[in-house]
């Protein structure tokens, strides 16, 4: 029996579909009703209604440890996928509680409940930010910088949660993916590319990241729950790709005009400018912010070597994992 927190997300709904479809038995945790509903229509996308009638629902808050112990009842195997991811102010304070104070909670649940082995989804966000270029394994040591946004911090704050369980007698594994693309919510995380996007973008920012497809990321989730390994960590990284040629994929995949200008530093602040001042107006958060800037920035570069190694990971190139969700995206529009 295996439990998943954040079972709604992008990423909890890939690994729910990942597990049903090798025949295992999930209990998925949710917050709300609503909230079933883009599983239900992701799992139609990939022609697989009838293994969504097979998640047994349990109602819960990673905020409620009572309610993770019941949960944890006869479970071998919790994935921990419940996050947010921010780079707004705003969401800060609320960013703190769940990704760290989520954990603590889900790890204490965990050691209470004896489950067998937690998987934590954490991110390439709370790895060592390499200035000079150089590529970033599993080796890279955390290091306090103001190149770190305050939603990296709380995945390194949790993953200190994480090694606090495997020190009091905890089996776990940490799994840190890239920028994750896929089908489900546009309004949220890397989906809000694909929504921002679609109006039509004349400029690209000039830094890179780490992308990685959605079912590839829940794929490696799965094997490293399963397996043997303990006290480990694994990026899932499919290619590390410029802005620029992902911002491109998108638009060329949404039949938009490709952007064709870097955006300048004065660029960048201006339109930090324009979509504050459309926050205030209309009340929708602004996309860009200081920390998305700064993400958007930098170039980093990432390894899958490992994961390749020990589980014969084979990662789908990010321009069809592109192709796929913005199938995806116009059937929802």
């Amino acid at each position: 029996m295996n439990l998943v927190t954040g079972a709604t997300g992008l990423l909890g709904t890939h690994v729910l579909l990942e597990l049903l479809s090798r025949g295992e038995e999930v209990k998925a945790l949710y917050r709300s009703e609503g909230s079933k509903e883009e599983v239900k229509s992701v799992f139609a996308f990939y022609q697989s209604e009838g293994l969504f009638s097979k998640i047994n629902w349990v109602q819960g808050d990673v905020m409620d440890v009572f309610s993770l112990i019941d949960a944890m009842e006869g479970v071998d195997h919790v994935i921990h996928c419940a996050a947010i991811v921010s780079y707004h102010k705003k969401d800060r304070k609320e960013m703190y509680r769940i990704n760290v104070e989520g954990t603590t909670n889900v790890v204490s649940a965990a050691l209470e409940a004896g489950v067998k082995k937690l998987c934590h989804v954490s991110s390439i966000a709370a790895l060592r930010r390499a200035e000079d270029g150089a590529t970033v394994t599993e080796e890279g040591e955390w290091v306090d910088s103001e190149l770190n946004t305050h939603y990296g911090i709380t995945k390194h704050l949790a993953e200190m949660e994480v090694w606090r369980g495997i020190q009091e007698g905890l089996n776990a594994v940490i799994v840190n993916p890239g920028l994750i693309i896929g089908p489900g919510n546009f309004d949220r995380s890397s989906g809000s590319l694909f929504s921002k996007l679609n109006e039509g973008f004349k400029f690209y920012p000039p830094g890179g990241t780490g992308f990685v497809g959605a079912a590839d990321t829940a794929r490696l989730i799965v094997l490293s729950t399963k397996s043997d390994m303990n006290e480990e960590r694994y990026i899932a990284v499919s290619e590390s790709l410029t802005m620029k040629e992902v911002f491109s994929q998108i638009s060329a995949e949404l039949g938009k005009p490709l952007p064709e200008r870097e955006a300048k530093p004065w660029m960048l602040k201006v339109a930090r400018f324009v979509e504050a001042m459309k926050e205030l107006f209309t009340g929708k958060k602004a996309l860009v912010t200081r920390e998305t800037v700064l993400n958007a920035s930098s170039r980093y570069y990432y390894s899958s070597e490992k994961s390749k190694k020990v589980f014969a990971m084979e990662y789908t190139p990010i321009a069809q994992c592109i192709q796929q969700t913005a199938v995806y995206f116009k059937q929802k529009r």
